[in-house]
């Protein structure tokens, strides 16, 4: 893939950016204890999160057990030491780890009642404690947080002013936007809108022309692309002249997957 151990970790660290793990940088691929190998309970639980986008990866380690066949010799049986995995059936993974600077490490994942969850236990005393622990997150999630849709894409359409003063530009988001809430608590959501620079062109129904995001304070709780509810022919975005950049915002009160990160330490993958 990258030629050696030194390229792949390059390709490592530069993936933790592009996903969002700020806080995580890698000096080898084992995750074995290292000076400046190191990263966050947060930063682990971005990484479970998009490598649970993976259907072979997410298959692989919701698995309990697997036996391989091997020709001319006896089927070999291994087991996954996910400890969430053989009691709890609502367990989808994902990672089990150890070293002597980290300590017993487990980064879990759940589903219920269409929430998906990520805890993540470090520097834990023992493999039991650690199961123990990941378990109590992720009910704790489950039954204090809910799938609130904020954002429904078949009737929320924003309306922008072009700079020039000409036609507005009508946009929707491209898909419905949910996040997940406390129970029973009022809490301000912001959305924040903003155009691309150059939208100039004809429009096509669902082109890109913006994104939105939802935050909670400074916390990021979703994103969706903003796109053309409509075919823009030439002679309509003649007439609405270009739209610059902008940035706006609105508050909403109420009284995917989301992430849970406890007990954030150091670091083993």
């Amino acid at each position: 893939v990258a030629g050696g151990e030194d390229r792949f970790v390059q390709l490592m660290n530069q993936k933790a950016r592009e996903i969002g793990a700020s806080q995580t940088n890698f000096v080898n691929v084992t995750g074995l204890d290292a000076e400046k190998h190191l990263s966050t309970a947060y930063d682990l639980a971005v990484i479970a999160r998009y490598a649970m986008q993976n259907g072979t990866f997410a298959g692989i380690v919701a698995t309990d057990k697997w036996t391989i066949s091997w020709a001319g010799h006896e089927d070999r049986e291994i087991e996954n030491l996910n400890p969430l995995l053989k009691d709890n059936a609502f367990i989808t993974g994902v990672k089990t780890g150890y070293t002597e600077k980290a300590g017993w490490c487990l980064a879990a994942s759940g589903t219920k009642d269409g929430k998906n969850l990520i805890s993540i236990i470090l520097e834990s005393e023992n493999q039991d404690l650690r199961g123990e622990d990941a378990l109590a997150v992720l009910n704790y999630g489950f039954n204090n947080f809910e799938r609130k849709k904020i954002i429904d894409q078949e009737v929320a359409t924003f309306v922008f002013q072009t700079s020039d003063g000409t036609a507005p530009v009508k946009v929707a988001p491209q898909e419905d936007l949910w996040v997940l809430l406390p129970k029973d608590k009022k809490v301000t959501v912001t959305a924040r809108y903003m155009l691309m620079q150059d939208i100039s062109d004809p429009l096509s129904r669902g082109e890109k022309i913006g994104e939105i995001s939802l935050w909670m304070g400074d916390d990021l709780l979703g994103q969706e692309d903003l796109v053309s509810p409509e075919q823009i022919s030439e002679t309509q975005q003649a007439e609405r002249g270009k739209a610059t950049p902008e940035q706006r915002s609105a508050s909403l009160s109420y009284p995917d997957y989301a992430v849970l990160a406890a007990f954030a330490l150091l670091l083993l993958l």
